[in-house]
């Protein structure tokens, strides 16, 4: 499998209760490449957010993958760390759930990108 079999589905900033938020629907197929296919993840989200209301302070990633969202999470927390911009922009979020399901709408598993993986 290549990087393409891993693919940003949509990316857009929406008003949810007033409250503008970014909402990303992503598919990682090839785990091979995941840790750099998250990076590309997150270079999108600042872009976004750099053209995002300046009180945008919610997000949601929704993820059809066969990978274990902790593994997203690690990888995430640790482009958090090593990145100013990327810290600074999660450091204005107030929610930022992540849901990993199937394509049929199921929920396979829940976290936020605003908590420490265990």
């Amino acid at each position: 499998m290549s990087i393409d079999a891993n693919i940003i589905v949509n990316l857009k900033t929406v008003t949810v209760e007033g409250v503008p938020a970014i909402m990303m629907g992503i598919n990682i197929k090839d785990l091979a490449h995941a840790d750099e296919f998250i990076g590309h993840i997150a270079e999108q989200f600042k872009l976004q957010r750099m053209m995002s209301p300046p009180d945008t302070q919610a997000m949601l990633i929704t993820l059809v993958s066969p990978m274990p969202l902790s593994r997203f999470l690690a990888r995430w927390q640790e482009l958090v760390r090593n990145d100013e911009i990327l810290r600074f922009f999660m450091s204005q979020m107030r929610k930022a759930p992540i849901l990993r399901g199937l394509r049929a709408g199921v929920t396979l598993e829940k976290a936020s990108l605003l908590e420490p993986v265990h």
